[in-house]
């Protein structure tokens, strides 16, 4: 008799649940049905290509993110300078350390200078709280734009330079 009462109690419990994420699920955002096609992206979207769809891929100025399986963005338009370097003008203290913290993991650096100017930065109350570190930590630059740059998407040579001129601009900010 007892059994039967579990049972029933196990019931109840489980269509409370499911009525509970019924109506949640009628809460939630409306999603568009796969294959709808807009005639203009909405605001503030980012463009991915799908992988099963080679066409869907940009033609130029692509950037492959790092642990993002399948997923390609469109390059920040004009983050590359003249020298092909994005620029680091507007990269936080936080985004600095970080950055230099991944150059010296890879090796993209020499000397102790890199590694002494992050510890340093690092330590800073600001640099603490800044959520732009662990971008930097995962070699993403955080320049000012709605998107970070992947600096593992550039040539050797160039994330040599970057790393360097972000020694320079690490010290410039102790």
């Amino acid at each position: 008799m007892s059994a039967s009462r579990y049972i029933a109690l196990a019931v109840t419990c489980g269509l409370t649940i499911g009525s509970f994420g019924a109506a949640h699920a009628q809460t939630a955002a409306q999603q568009l049905p796969a294959g709808t096609t807009l005639s203009a992206p909405p605001p503030g979207s980012i463009p991915v290509t799908d992988p099963a769809h080679p066409a869907s891929a940009p033609t130029q100025g692509a950037q492959v993110i790092k642990d993002v399986t399948g997923a390609t963005t469109s390059a920040t338009p004009g983050s590359l300078g003249e020298n092909g370097l994005p620029s680091i003008d507007n990269a936080t203290p936080g985004n600095v350390a970080g950055l230099l913290s991944y150059c010296v993991h890879k090796n993209y650096t020499s000397g102790t200078t890199p590694r002494s100017v992050a510890r340093k930065l690092a330590k800073r109350a600001d640099v603490k709280t800044d959520q732009n570190y662990s971008l930097g930590g995962q070699g993403l630059l955080a320049n000012g734009t709605t998107t970070p740059f992947d600096i593992s998407t550039l040539d050797k040579s160039k994330r040599v330079k970057l790393c360097s001129d972000l020694t320079k601009k690490g010290q410039s900010l102790q």
